[in-house]
Order: C-alpha cells, then structure tokens, then sequence
C-alpha cells in the first residue's frame, strides 16, 4: 500500500484528503480533519469505468476527488455507491452525474428510504442551525483573548460560512439503483459485491468487498476511532462485524481514519462488545445512567483508551464513550 498523492486547493477549503493505493486501480481516499467532517472515500478503477463509495459532506468536497481522478484514469465514473444515509457520506453525491453524465447513485433500499425520510429533514436542519453557529462563532472571536484562537475562529468562521452557501443550494441526489440484501458487479477485469450484513452504524449499513483483491469498504460500521451510535443498533453492531469477518479480506477501507487491517476489527469488534455488555450488566444491576456512565469508562478504558485515542484531539476517547453509553443503555433497558 503506498501513498499515492495529497491534494488542496483554495476552493476546497477544509476538504484535504491523502490518495492511498491499496491496490492495483484500487484506492482510499483518506479524508483529513475537517471543520465539516469529510468521510473517506474509495475510488475502484474497473476496464470500462470507476466505482466511487461515498462522497463527503458537500459538494466542493466530492469535486476535490472528480478533479483527482483526472490525474488517476481518464474513464469515467459509472457509479457511486453510498454506504449510509449520514449527510457526511452523502452530500457531494450530485457532483457526479454532473461531471461524468450517466452515472448511477447505488445504494441498498434501507439507505435510500433512510435519506428520504431522515436525510432531507437533516438537509434542512443544517441551513437553519449553521447561521446560529455562525452568530456563536463570531461572538466568540470577538471575545478571543490570544492572536492563536482569534485565527483559528477567523478560519471556522469562513468555513462555516462557505458550508452554509453550500447546504443552501445543496441538490440532494438520492440512490437511482437499489438493491435488497446483495448485488454484485461484474466487470471484465474486477468483481465487486455490495452487501447488507445487518444493522450495526445504521439499519442499512453497505458494505463493499472485492474478493479478488481481499478489500472491504465498511462505510461508518468501522473507523478509526470511537463509533457514533446516534442512529446505530449497538446490540446487533457485534453480529454484524461478525459475519464481516466471515469474509476473506486483508485490507479495511473505512468510513473514516486511515486503511486498516483485520487487527483493528478484532480491536473494534471487542470494543462495541464489551461496552455493550458493560452496559447490560450495570442494568440488569439497577444502575442508573450516572452510574453506568462513571463506571464502564473506568472499567474499559486500560485496554481501550490508548488504542481508540489516536485521533484523539479530533474525536475525545471518552467523550465518545459516553455517547455510546447512553444510546446503550436506551436500547437494553
């Protein structure tokens, strides 16, 4: 696996990604800390075209990847799947029909009803909650008390104002091709599966995998660091990764934090494992959600904390535990 190219450019703003080959015609594009996250994404050069999985969180961002692929392969795009109905994986999408007319939006039906339903509103949440994130932000810079901090929300300020532009005229473009539990595609030079395993980020989490290549693209049902489970099922999350361990693969492209190898699912695996069954056992015992929230990061964190921290200025070990908590605790009690 090698590092193939980093890219930015002024009208990207805060969208960088690294170009990692994984291999042959087969890439990550692994997204960099953002002010508005960006998910990763994967770029699968096939003989007559180029299967790209999910596209950020706004558009100028997925023309970041359209403008590299240029440097990669001159065929076109032919379809772009989306592994999940979360607006950071599923904004730019439009970008694509646009810019190489023809191509198809694959998802699994789950997804695509889940972006309707829930996307759309999520849509229209932003453009009414980022201008009252604007107003903080400017209140805050003007009570900045060291020139660093002042430049740093100088730079949030016009990020988040370049974001608003963005999901005002945002054109969401839905899945146009569906699919219920699998759907393959064949190529004359690559096979690539598209599978619904279970419920684990979401209800209708994709997962891509290229047998011959030994490649699985996980979307959010694994990252680099502590999972959201705002929207997840952690009770199933375990069953799930399970039956992705089933399948013969050496490298994890996931929804976010760098290419991986079957050592992190393990690593993963074990961690929604144990939270969970943290969790229940405090219940079963009539703890309350205080309780369980002071004592499962004490009894997880020797031999989780280090090892999901690697982000952890981007995304706080703890902070994120908590979270899972009590979405945790909802659910089984």
């Amino acid at each position: 696996m090698t590092d193939c190219c980093a890219h930015e450019s002024p009208e990207s703003g805060d969208a960088r990604f690294d170009i990692m080959k994984v291999a042959d015609g087969v890439y990550a594009a692994v997204a960099a800390p953002a002010y508005k996250v960006n998910c990763n994404t994967a770029i699968i050069e096939s003989d007559d075209g180029v299967v790209i999985v999910d596209t950020h969180s706004k558009p100028s961002a997925a023309r970041v990847i359209v403008d590299r692929l240029r440097e990669l392969t001159p065929k076109p795009v032919r379809y772009v799947i989306n592994t999940h109905f979360h607006w950071d994986h599923w904004h730019g999408n439009e970008v694509y029909p646009a810019a190489h007319p023809g191509a198809e939006i694959v998802s699994n039906d789950i997804t695509r009803e889940a972006m309707r339903r829930k996307g759309l509103k999520r849509i229209d949440d932003h453009r009414r909650q980022v201008p009252v994130e604007i107003a903080k932000l400017k209140a805050d810079l003007a009570a900045a008390g060291t020139p660093a901090e002042r430049k740093q929300l100088e730079a949030n300020v016009r990020l988040a104002e370049a974001y608003l532009a963005e999901v005002r005229t945002l054109q969401p473009a839905l899945p146009t091709i569906v699919f219920e539990q699998t759907m393959k595609l064949y190529r004359r030079d690559r096979e690539i599966h598209l599978l619904h395993l279970g419920r684990a980020h979401t209800e209708g989490d994709v997962f891509v995998y290229l047998p011959k290549e030994k490649i699985v693209i996980t979307g959010d049902a694994m990252i680099g660091w502590t999972p959201y489970m705002g929207d997840g099922y952690p009770e199933d999350w375990v069953g799930t990764l399970d039956r992705l361990a089933q399948l013969d693969f050496t490298h994890i492209i996931m929804g976010h934090g760098e290419v991986a190898g079957r050592d992190w699912l393990r690593t993963f695996r074990s961690y929604v494992h144990d939270m969970v069954e943290a969790v229940r056992h405090e219940v079963a015992a009539g703890a309350t959600l205080d309780e369980v929230k002071q004592r499962v990061p004490t009894k997880l964190a020797p031999t989780y904390e280090k090892a999901f921290s690697k982000y952890g200025e981007y995304r706080p070990w703890r902070a994120g535990l908590l979270a899972n908590i009590e979405r945790t605790f909802a659910m089984v009690s």
